[in-house]
């Protein structure tokens, strides 16, 4: 029996993992004391209980809305190492029927729970073939040679998507998987990159380069301007207090708050959005509207913006609808925000812009240059003189070990 605390989106509840005979229980709700009793956490005085996170996601869940599920190991298909926090403290369990868990837990008991997971679920996916994250078994990918060791060799997912077994989407999606990012996790979110700088014309030109964008580049040095005046950052930098390095974009290309802002119009996106922005929606100039305005903020008019795409806007066209007819305000201009602004070549069709958007990302054109953003945002130029010469170093609070949320 573990404490453990199942993360969905922004909400954090804390309860108890069994591991039975035959399936593994996860109960929302209750904690085990030191003393080994088990209790209620609402029934616990105040400061009795010393939870998991330091600063929980979300309030504590009444009674009413707890959870108490079941899982046979029979089921279970695989078991993934992941950060919560940039903290190496959570688990992701995988399910045959759909269904996934993240769970964190208390400082030095996630290892032993994996292992205790390895030792029951005897069905886990032995083939790359077979696994959601495109890998074997015995592949341990948190540490960046597990990530590598999961990439190269004859039946790896990347030998597999340059002999075109697999597509570029299905490519992009497993190294988000191995990379530890995960829906149930807004903060590590799976990231997808934007594809296209045509959002002007009424057909597109998938044969022709100035159809997309710089894959070799960020977000940041897309256009030639906006390039010169991050370097410039970075290479004006002084901190007089020697606590920051310099850097030069201060903020990401993925973050709870751009998810929230892409996925707005529909639930439960919404109520996250609102918690974030304090039970409101932003002012109506500064929320999600135009696929072409999003683009031209991101790769060239806002120097705060450097965000990339999710997985959404390949496969998901309700996310580009008011559905729900939300009140998202008026602009400046006194345009009422509703359905987000498509480009000409979508022909005012949600699904016709997936339909192209997708066509897109899997054409001849990207799948030579892919791998150039890949590099970018998985590969070697993450991290020092890579980074630098990319022109890809991000606040240092950005990557892991530099912050103890603990302390």
């Amino acid at each position: 029996m573990f404490r453990c605390a199942r993360i969905q989106g922004l909400d954090t509840t804390e309860g108890l993992l069994l591991f039975g005979k035959e399936h593994f229980y996860v109960i929302d709700g209750f904690t085990l004391l030191k003393s080994r009793e088990i209790r209620d956490i609402e029934s616990l005085p105040s400061g009795a209980h010393d939870p998991i996170l330091p600063s929980p996601g979300s309030p504590r869940r009444s009674r009413a809305m707890r959870q108490c599920s079941k899982f046979s190991y029979e089921d279970i298909r695989e078991v993934h190492k992941r950060r919560y926090l940039l903290q190496p403290m959570a688990l992701e369990v995988f399910s045959g029927d759909g269904r996934n868990y993240l769970l964190t837990f208390p400082r030095k008991v996630r290892n032993k729970v994996y292992q205790r997971f390895m030792a029951f679920a005897t069905a886990i996916a032995d083939s790359a073939q077979q696994s959601v994250a495109g890998q074997k078994r015995t592949a341990n990918v948190e540490q960046g040679a597990g990530l590598l060791s999961s990439l190269i060799g004859e039946t790896s997912v990347t030998q597999r998507w340059v002999r075109g077994e697999i597509s570029n989407f299905q490519y992009l999606m497993h190294l988000n998987t191995l990379a530890g990012r995960s829906y149930n996790d807004l903060m590590q979110y799976p990231v997808f990159p934007w594809i296209l700088a045509d959002y002007e014309s009424e057909e597109l030109d998938l044969s022709h380069p100035a159809t997309f964008r710089d894959f070799s580049r960020p977000m940041g040095a897309q256009s030639s301007e906006r390039l010169e005046q991050f370097k410039k950052r970075y290479k004006e930098w002084d901190d007089p207090h020697g606590e920051t390095p310099p850097y030069h974009y201060g903020t990401h290309y993925s973050s709870a708050m751009i998810v929230c802002s892409y996925l707005v119009r529909m639930e439960p996106f919404t109520q996250h959005f609102l918690r974030l922005q304090g039970g409101h929606f932003d002012l109506a100039d500064r929320m999600f509207n135009s696929v072409r305005e999003a683009w031209l903020s991101a790769s060239k008019h806002n120097m705060a913006d450097v965000k990339e795409l999710i997985p959404e806007f390949f496969y998901l066209p309700e996310f580009l609808c008011n559905s729900n007819n939300f009140d998202l305000g008026c602009k400046q201009n006194g345009v009422q925000l509703g359905d987000i602004v498509l480009p000409p070549w979508a022909k005012e069709d949600p699904r016709e812009f997936i339909r192209v958007h997708r066509l897109a990302l899997e054409c001849d054109y990207v799948s030579q240059h892919l791998h150039e953003w890949i590099d970018l945002i998985f590969g070697y130029k993450q991290y020092g003189q890579a980074a630098v010469e990319a022109v890809n170093v991000f606040h240092h609070l950005f990557y892991e070990g530099n912050v103890d949320i603990y302390r």
